[in-house]
């Protein structure tokens, strides 16, 4: 066989193998002759039987080697080229770099993750267990972190930086790395944090993604934080620990709002009140309560019914885009069926102004029940620009149902049924013949309207004020005016005026009374937008 030694062939020496003279191997029971017979051009040699076989033989060893040589060299050339790949593709870590690889272990206490070839690092689990404690990963899942501790035995990843140099810092505020630190003490507007040794200073609406109520209730407590700003070299850094906790809440949010769906009901705990609602916490993200959906009834504030921390359960009325509306009053009987059918037209309510529009004043006649007052059905006899001249939000009125509307769930009231028509006692108040003194309530081009008392309005006509030479417009009205009672007309609710001064009577205010008749109807007229207009 062929020795190791021998195996070093070179290839052109293998190509002119056969044209050497090649002596067979000595044996044990042969002698070898050291001396070689020499060679002439004149004489060629002539091969033995013997010789020409041994040739033979020892030119297929050489072949055989020759090619086990080559299969060595190229199997060895391809190991070195895989290893140098493998050495290529693991990245050379520091300390402060942001890592993933794929979870491969998951003991009580840590997770092992492979970053590609032979390097392995583990994290320690409590790092990345949810508020409720819980591990939302799992064996193959991508797990990222930052590079704490590396070492040639072990390397430690973490959510956040916990050992850092103001190197680190300057390259966790470019790259939006967290970092972990611990709030030290309060300071004016804010809280100062130190991060292993170096100071920060954390603005109070930054320490939390909340109105701060309690602001010593952080103090003490370790954070991530990340550096918003990075200034005069590491002697100024500002950091927030909000930022950090919007990206979780966002990321939340997306994973509720994947599974939640409209009518469901949901628990809840109030975080804040304002004046047109409540913010309800619905594990980990907030909805929206407005105070309309507190309750059936009518809520002046919303610190009424609930307080901040309070329990509840609501349901999901409205979900657009990443906006949550919630219901109380969705899970609430409606109470307005079962009113409606205990009331009868003509009924007399005590009721409570809640809202005064401008075509007249809604008010509360059970809680959580409805009723509309109209403006033509404040006041007996007096024109009304506006509800608050009559009712102010929050009266107690006394008031007479008009119609009921079950299939619109409306209620139309009246304050004027129940007040005395001055029509039926006129006489008590003015005659025919009789001298009074009345207020301009409006000059038309028929005319002058005179209020003589609440309900009783009279005209003098636009004849007589030229015969009289009075001289009336509507810069006039409001102001008194004395003027002589010429008829009373107490079927057709007219009362006709004259001037005092008049040399004589005319009964030709008939037409002007036409007009007085239609404008009031105009004036009484429910706007097309009242809820209540189909009554």
């Amino acid at each position: 066989m062929v020795t190791k030694e021998e195996k070093v062939v070179e290839p052109e020496k293998v190509k002119n193998a056969s044209e050497e003279k090649i002596e067979p191997k000595p044996t044990q029971n042969e002698e070898t002759t050291t001396e070689k017979p020499e060679e002439t051009k004149d004489e060629p040699q002539i091969e033995t039987k013997k010789e020409v076989k041994v040739k033979e033989e020892v030119k297929e060893e050489i072949v055989d080697v020759v090619e086990d040589d080559q299969s060595e060299e190229t199997a060895g050339e391809n190991f070195e080229q895989m290893l140098e790949d493998t050495l290529v593709n693991i990245k050379q870590i520091e300390i402060g770099d942001k890592v993933s690889g794929e979870i491969i272990n998951i003991t009580d206490s840590y997770i092992f993750v492979t970053l590609g070839g032979k390097r392995d690092v583990y994290a320690e689990k409590l790092d990345y267990v949810d508020k409720s404690g819980e591990l939302s990963y799992k064996v193959g899942d991508t797990l990222e972190g930052y590079i704490v501790k590396d070492t040639e035995t072990e390397t430690l990843i973490a959510k956040s930086l916990v050992s850092v140099n103001l190197n680190i810092l300057h390259d966790a505020f470019e790259e939006k790395i967290p970092v972990n630190g611990k709030v030290q003490s309060m300071t004016k507007g804010g809280y100062i944090i130190d991060i292993s040794g170096i100071k920060a200073f954390c603005p109070i609406s930054h320490i939390d993604d909340k109105i701060v109520i309690e602001p010593k209730k952080f103090m003490n407590e370790t954070y991530d934080f990340r550096i918003i700003d990075f200034k005069d070299k590491g002697r100024n850094i500002v950091v927030s620990r909000k930022k950090i906790l919007d990206v979780e809440k966002k990321k939340l949010r997306k994973e509720i709002l994947k599974d939640l769906k409209l009518d469901s009901v949901v628990d809840g705990v109030v975080t804040r009140l304002t004046n047109f609602g409540a913010f309800i916490d619905i594990g980990g993200v907030d909805g929206l309560l407005h105070i309309s959906q507190f309750s059936w009834g009518h809520i002046e504030s919303p610190s009424e019914i609930l307080n901040i921390g309070d329990e509840i359960k609501a349901k999901v009325i409205k979900i657009k885009g990443d906006k949550i509306s919630l219901s109380m009053k969705a899970l609430q009987e409606n109470p307005v069926d079962a009113v409606l059918h205990e009331l009868t037209e003509g009924e007399v309510l005590t009721c409570k102004v809640v809202r005064n529009l401008s075509f007249g004043s809604f008010v509360e006649i059970k809680p959580g029940v409805e009723g509309l007052i109209p403006i033509s059905e404040l006041s007996r006899g007096r024109r009304i620009n506006n509800p608050s001249e009559v009712v102010k939000e929050g009266d107690i009125v006394e008031a007479q149902i008009l119609r009921i509307n079950l299939e619109d769930k409306k209620v139309s009231l009246s304050l004027k049924a129940l007040q005395p028509d001055p029509w039926d006692v006129i006489s008590e108040t003015i005659n025919e013949g009789d001298v009074v003194s009345g207020v301009i309530e409006n000059v038309v081009n028929f005319g002058a309207f005179i209020k003589i008392s609440d309900g009783l309005t009279g005209l003098l006509p636009a004849s007589k004020i030229k015969i009289a030479k009075v001289d009336l417009d509507s810069k006039n009205v409001g102001e008194e005016f004395k003027v002589r009672v010429v008829k009373i007309d107490k079927d057709a609710k007219r009362i006709s005026l004259e001037p005092t001064n008049m040399p004589e009577s005319f009964d030709d205010d008939k037409n002007g009374w036409h007009k007085y008749k239609k404008e009031q109807k105009q004036n009484n007229h429910i706007d097309e937008d009242n809820p209540f207009a189909n009554l």
